[in-house]
């Protein structure tokens, strides 16, 4: 039997809150099957093993990076960082649908917060000791991340992928030079310890959005 997921999916997001943010918008990629083809079972399962992989990739590259510090290992991260959120948003119905179901979506909306003060998280060319990752006096663990998102403000985002990508390329049109992220300093340092940190916290969050039942099963 085959089922129709988009019908499916959308009856099941109707149940929740409308104002549930959507991702920041991604290019499309073809795929030479749709996920009206498959089976609702075989489908989540793709859905979750393409976002896995795609974190243990990210987690190699960091590993690379955090070792040789070079600017071709910092390229490769950038360019993982890129795939993982590609994936994320590639199944994001998906994801979705199963906030709904566990009503997590607080849960969802911190994967991937947006928009965003990039200046609550890290320095900015204009004020290079404001953020949460120049504040010395931050401990810098998943539960202070965890207690530092959104404290006063719902775009105090100090976890998620959008706060990945400040965090790793900064705001302007260039990326973040080298020794910001490479260098030896106590920021740097900690800078690295936050994409370590914030990237564990994204895959704790994906697994507490799992379901053992296909979302079509009665």
């Amino acid at each position: 039997m085959r089922y129709f997921f988009a019908v499916l999916l959308a009856l099941v997001l109707a149940a929740c809150d409308s104002n549930t943010p959507e991702p920041a918008p991604s290019e499309e990629r073809d795929t030479s099957i749709t996920e009206a083809e498959i089976p609702a079972s075989d489908w989540q399962q793709n859905a979750d093993k393409a976002f896995q992989d795609s974190a243990a990739a990210w987690q190699q590259a960091l590993l690379d990076f955090t070792e040789t510090r070079e600017q071709a290992q910092l390229d490769a991260l950038r360019d993982r960082l890129e795939d993982w959120y590609a994936a994320f948003v590639d199944h994001y119905l998906l994801a979705a649908s199963r906030a709904c179901q566990l009503k997590q979506q607080e849960l969802l909306n911190r994967m991937d917060t947006w928009p965003l003060y990039p200046g609550y998280l890290d320095a900015l060319p204009e004020w290079p000791e404001s953020g949460l990752i120049s504040d010395p006096y931050l401990e810098m663990t998943r539960k202070s991340l965890r207690v530092q998102h959104g404290a006063t403000d719902a775009s105090e985002a100090s976890l998620g992928f959008a706060a990945l990508f400040v965090a790793l390329n900064g705001t302007g049109k260039t990326a973040k030079a080298l020794p910001l992220l490479a260098g030896d300093d106590e920021i740097a340092l900690r800078r690295r310890q936050y994409l370590q940190l914030a990237g564990e916290q994204l895959q704790a969050d994906a697994k507490l959005l799992s379901v053992d039942a296909p979302l079509d099963s009665p």
